[in-house]
């Protein structure tokens, strides 16, 4: 399935949701799906859950979101769907909507050859170390017997656990390269990966780092790695273990674009 395909195809299943909800029935008792709706919401549960798994090369994933939000509509005292439980689903879809818009290499159909990768397939790569970041640096606290690990306290710490990630998919991690002058000065580049011409910028919010100072630094980021010679792909990584970007979705849609020749990606988790 191509990327228009499976766009379109999720579109409709939201737009299907969407109606759903929008027929949803309010009583004295609360609210209940209307009558019909519940047997093709069973249905679509089913094919969502099959389309990940078939046409997302990480859809095992995606396939589990979906079934606990939908086991978890339907576990009602009175077995009927509820309509956050449809407003959940449906968010799934939509989130996986702007995640194949932004990088199509998460589809299967973009591998040209079993055993061979692109370039998109491996900037895809990145995506699914920082959406597992998160997870490798909450299992590192858990070690036997106390001994001691690495606890992610700041910058320098997402940085050398991310660079400890990166050696998985890739052969050639360049830490600490340089931008050419801009503004009067130098910026060091946190990771260059020259097999896809990518730079890795990482950062971690703070206190002194919240929503408006990251995006004014990631404005000011992408300005600069338009002029390295390098880079035709600038992947911004952004670990808020402590949730201060209130709306790290729009930031990332605000920034994710293809700008001049350098292609811009950013991903704030968790």
């Amino acid at each position: 399935m191509t990327q228009e395909e499976f766009v379109r195809t999720l579109g409709e299943y939201s737009a299907e949701l969407t109606a759903m909800m929008g027929r949803f029935k309010k009583t004295h008792s609360g609210l209940y799906m209307a009558h019909g709706d519940e047997s093709r919401y069973r249905e679509i549960g089913v094919e969502l859950i099959d389309l990940f798994r078939d046409e997302l090369v990480d859809g095992l994933h995606h396939a589990k979101i979906v079934a606990d939000y939908f086991n978890e509509s339907t576990h009602t005292y009175i077995g009927s769907p509820s309509y956050r439980g449809v407003e959940n689903v449906r968010g799934v879809v939509n989130a996986v909507i702007a995640r194949v818009k932004r990088s199509p290499a998460c589809l299967r159909s973009a591998q040209l050859s079993p055993g061979k990768t692109t370039a998109p397939e491996r900037v895809e790569a990145l995506y699914r170390i920082g959406e597992r970041f998160h997870l490798v640096a909450k299992q590192l606290r858990v070690r036997r017997q106390n001994r001691p690990t690495l606890d992610i306290g700041d910058e320098y710490d997402v940085q050398d656990l991310f660079h400890a990630l990166l050696r998985i998919p890739f052969d050639d991690v360049r830490p600490e390269e340089w931008t050419p002058s801009y503004a009067g000065g130098t910026s060091r580049v946190d990771f260059l990966l020259p097999e896809i011409e990518a730079v890795v910028e990482i950062k971690k919010s703070r206190p002194s780092l919240g929503e408006r100072e990251l995006g004014e630094q990631l404005i000011v980021d992408i300005a600069k790695y338009k002029r390295h010679p390098d880079c035709r792909t600038l992947f911004c990584f952004v670990y808020d273990p402590d949730g201060r970007i209130a709306n790290p979705r729009g930031i990332e849609n605000d920034l994710n674009a293809k700008q001049d020749e350098l292609t811009v990606r950013v991903l704030i988790t968790p």
